[in-house]
């Protein structure tokens, strides 16, 4: 007789096999989901996009075409948005054919082990166990559904692979490279980009060199990067009002002043009739240009993040997001970010370039201020710890954003500023970090010279005075460096000085001194060409802005808004005036005929009568 008792699981056996055949489904649905994406996509490359190569051949054609730039720009961004957005759904997907084939299979097991039911009562040698048999073929069913799904998904994988990388960072840097194929493991090699546009605006063609670099009377006559000129820090000006105050109600040779949309610790640079600043904070980076007689804001523009850029990253304590100083050759004007984000505008506010130079890993942020030299923008982006062989400093073609060459820098991060200078009969490009003061060509990136004189962190920018480069820095010397050096130079520093070192403002210098302002708030005195400790002058105050040369009178500023205008003698610091701002001031000061531009934390002000 049967045995027809029910299975007690069979509720549970239910389950299981509504659970197993929905799992099933659902992977046939994802393979089939996943074998559509794949066959819609319209490149495996970006770059080799119909549309892109269409539009690639125009500008061919058309190099100066302004809004065929930006149409190739849009369509870049949304290329990139689309690669992306295909490998994330296609990561997705494995992920879940492969939980669903798990759960299909662990439900299939389930099943079975629930549907034995006891065997019939019969001869054991003439009748075969039908459950088992079953069971057996159960198995052999699934393990062949598992061997078909895992071929569909290890297909996919290989027919979705693309040669470009898997990050959003590393695809950004495989494109800047593809339009700048620049050795970048090659110190100072100079390999112009020939590759995407024929030679069409890149550096040394035709389209660049038809747009001749402001000349040198132009630069004196302007104040174009930070601390002006050259990063010396001396008006070609001396019909500088000594005396101003800016305070609501009491104002005094105060032309304007105007707020600026968003923080930053950058100096306002001048052309002109127009200043340019830099604000941002962790949503937003901009531009701004300013009118320079009335101080109406012109234009200002936003800084959309690169993907290198748009990682998010700690607030930088001390130098916040837009602390380097723009510079400009009075055609374009360009920015750099706390986030290695930049950018060139022309200066009616229309985007010119940008690329993203990636994150730096600094401690207090990113301030190095940006400098040009012809038609060349230099980028000291110096970052890291010591023996980490990050830093590099970069050369980019002003006109079109290309990279004409970098050179791989030795050095820990800093945060001190290259200068531009023509001595010794050559152009020299002079940048300072730990041990490192090293002088390259502009033109090529070969190291010219360097000398082994700083240490720690170094903050304060070298500058050139007399024949002589000078540097100093909290915990190094203040060192005169001749001009016309040639490889390891460090034994022939002409002299050095103990005394009033700065952590932050940069030294200042003349044909007859150099003056340091240090954190104790003390001005220290040197003759340029002994050497010689000449005095010190103690203030009340002190501050982050480096001192400036009006004729023969310095100009300084606390950081609580005081300014001091003193007169520097042999023997004595001789004071003209004490002024106030009226607000807290970290920047330094852009001189023009007649008036001075300086920052404050929430203005922009014009000093003049």
């Amino acid at each position: 007789m049967q045995n027809n008792v029910p299975n007690p699981n069979e509720t549970y056996f239910r389950i299981a096999a509504w659970t197993a055949g929905v799992a099933g489904v659902l992977a046939i649905v994802i393979c089939a989901l996943l074998a559509y994406d794949y066959s819609r996509r319209t490149a495996k490359d970006p770059l080799e996009s119909a549309n892109f190569k269409a539009f690639r051949n125009m500008l061919l054609q058309r190099p100066t075409n302004e809004e065929l730039k930006e149409q190739i720009r849009i369509l870049d961004t949304e290329l990139r948005r689309e690669y992306f957005r295909q490998r994330a759904f296609a990561a997705g997907g494995a992920a879940l054919l492969l939980i669903g084939m798990g759960v299909f299979l662990a439900a299939c097991k389930t099943a079975v082990t629930l549907h034995r039911r006891l065997p019939q009562l019969q001869p054991l040698l003439t009748l075969e166990d039908t459950e088992t048999k079953w069971t057996r073929r159960a198995l052999w069913g699934v393990a062949g559904l598992f061997g078909v799904l895992a071929a569909s998904v290890l297909t996919l994988n290989f027919a979705s692979r693309s040669p470009l990388p898997g990050s959003t960072e590393e695809l950004a840097a495989m494109l800047d490279e593809s339009k700048n194929p620049i050795d970048a493991g090659r110190k100072g090699e100079n390999r112009s980009p020939e590759n995407l546009a024929g030679g069409a605006n890149q550096p040394g063609s035709k389209n660049t060199a038809a747009e001749p670099p402001p000349s040198d009377e132009e630069i004196a006559l302007a104040w174009p990067t930070f601390r002006g000129p050259g990063g010396r820090g001396v008006s070609a000006f001396k019909n500088i009002p000594t005396e101003w105050n800016a305070l609501e109600g009491s104002e005094k040779n105060l032309r304007w002043k105007t707020a600026v949309p968003l923080p930053g610790n950058s100096s306002p640079v001048v052309w002109k009739d127009r200043v340019f600043l830099s604000g941002g904070d962790e949503n937003r980076r901009e531009v701004y240009c300013f009118d320079a007689k009335t101080g109406k804001l012109l234009w200002q523009k936003a800084v959309p993040a690169t993907p290198l850029g748009g990682k998010k990253f700690e607030r930088p304590p001390d130098a916040g997001y837009a602390a380097p100083t723009v510079a400009t050759d009075g055609r374009r004007v360009f920015a750099i970010f706390a986030n290695g984000d930049l950018a060139g505008f022309d200066v009616n506010g229309n985007p010119a370039w940008s690329k993203g130079l990636g994150i730096p890993d600094s401690t207090y942020g990113y301030s190095s201020s940006l400098t040009m030299c012809k038609n060349l923008l230099y980028v000291q982006f110096d970052q890291g710890a010591e023996g980490d062989a990050k830093s590099k400093l970069y050369a980019f073609d002003s006109a079109t954003g290309n990279i004409v060459w970098q050179a791989k820098r030795e050095v820990p991060a800093s945060w001190a500023s290259p200068i531009a200078i023509r001595a010794a009969g050559r152009d020299q490009i002079v940048t300072a970090a730990s041990p490192w003061v090293i002088a390259y060509d502009p033109q090529d990136g070969k190291e010219i010279w360097r000398a082994d004189c700083l240490r720690g962190e170094i903050g304060a920018s070298p500058t050139f005075a007399a024949g002589k480069f000078f540097t100093a820095n909290d915990g190094a010397e203040l060192s005169a460096i001749p001009a016309d050096g040639q490889g390891e130079v460090t034994k022939k520093i002409i002299w050095k000085g103990e005394d009033g070192i700065p952590d932050t403002c940069c030294p200042l210098a003349n044909e007859q001194f150099v003056l340091l302002f240090d954190a104790s708030n003390t001005l220290t005195c040197y003759d340029t060409e002994s050497g010689e400790k000449l005095w010190e002058e103690s203030f009340d105050e002190g501050g982050y802005s480096s001192p400036s040369f009006v004729g023969i009178r310095v100009f300084l500023f606390a950081k609580n808004g005081l300014g001091w205008v003193v007169e520097p003698k042999k023997d004595k610091c001789e004071r003209i005036a004490e002024n106030q701002l009226g607000e807290e001031c970290l920047t330094s000061p852009a001189f023009q005929d007649g008036c001075f531009y300086i920052r404050g934390k929430d203005h922009l002000f014009c000093i003049g009568k």
